[in-house]
């Protein structure tokens, strides 16, 4: 991601950013804000090439939408910039914010099955993560290296779209009111990579029973553990067949992609009617 072509998205010339890190198809960035200060987010034409955000500021921002009408983003609420939609960021205070930067390629599947969320999106103990996280990424240069490029790449990316999942379910689920399922299954997206994440955390995180939960999912003829292990199966073939992650062997795949081991993988992916991981990744590759 080149830094000055993602800056310039913010539609002005002096928003130039105090600290900038480049994470291969990512970017961190930290800028000065002044009081009354506008940021014009323009609509990006659709492609490839389109480039989500989600900016944390120091200071309170209101936020206009394209007709005009607007919120107030407070401290402590994240911004988040859709390549498709416009709006007017105006700094409230005199201050500092930081962005994350991310291909919408990598985000666009929230909206596969949920809309994206609006601009303003309170900040969870997900979004104080990202937080906390930029925040030590612009703060503590540290040396670069291939692999830490890759998993901070990864990291960023899977951050941005728990945020934005998380979010999600609090608006219309296409055509129809969100149901505990679509809620699971937001849940699955986010934690897939999360080694220790399992059905009981699941049921945990929907404040049901196991066997509650199983119920709600026999209802679609499915399981929780299927779904589970179809899109940790997903986030897998993902990372195989992306020539950016070509460096990560078969074990460091199954690790980021929530499995026990690489044999976990194997056994999901036989489960799920499909070569070895390795059959998989040399097909990826021709």
């Amino acid at each position: 991601m080149d830094v000055a072509a993602a800056v310039r998205l913010l539609g002005t010339e002096r928003q130039n950013p105090l600290v900038a890190r480049r994470y291969r198809s990512v970017l961190a960035t930290q800028h000065a804000l002044e009081g009354g200060a506008e940021l014009r987010w323009s609509a990006q034409p659709g492609g490839a090439d389109a480039i989500a955000a989600v900016l944390i500021s120091a200071v309170p921002l209101r936020v206009t939408d394209a007709d005009g009408a607007w919120v107030e983003a407070p401290v402590g609420t994240a911004c988040f910039l859709h390549p498709y939609r416009s709006v007017t960021l105006t700094g409230e205070a005199t201050g500092t914010m930081m962005c994350a930067w991310v291909p919408w390629g990598a985000l666009a599947e929230i909206e596969s099955g949920v809309r994206a969320p609006g601009e303003v999106i309170a900040l969870s103990t997900l979004g104080r993560g990202l937080q906390a996280f930029l925040t030590s990424l612009l703060t503590q240069p540290s040396d670069p290296t291939v692999y830490t490029d890759y998993l901070v790449e990864r990291l960023i990316a899977e951050m941005v779209f728990s945020v934005l999942v998380e979010a999600a379910p609090r608006v219309i689920v296409e055509g129809r009111k969100g149901s505990g399922i679509d809620r699971a299954r937001s849940l699955m997206l986010v934690r897939r990579g999360e080694r220790d994440f399992g059905v009981a955390a699941l049921a945990r995180d929907m404040h049901l029973s196991v066997r509650q939960l199983q119920r709600m999912f026999a209802a679609e003829g499915s399981s929780p553990a299927d779904e589970l292990r179809r899109v940790r199966v997903e986030l897998a073939r993902e990372l195989m067949s992306d020539a950016d992650y070509a460096p990560l062997g078969i074990a460091e795949i199954a690790e980021h992609a929530g499995f026990a081991d690489a044999a976990g993988m194997r056994r999901a992916f036989a489960l799920s009617g499909l070569p070895s991981p390795r059959a998989v990744r040399r097909a990826a590759r021709a």
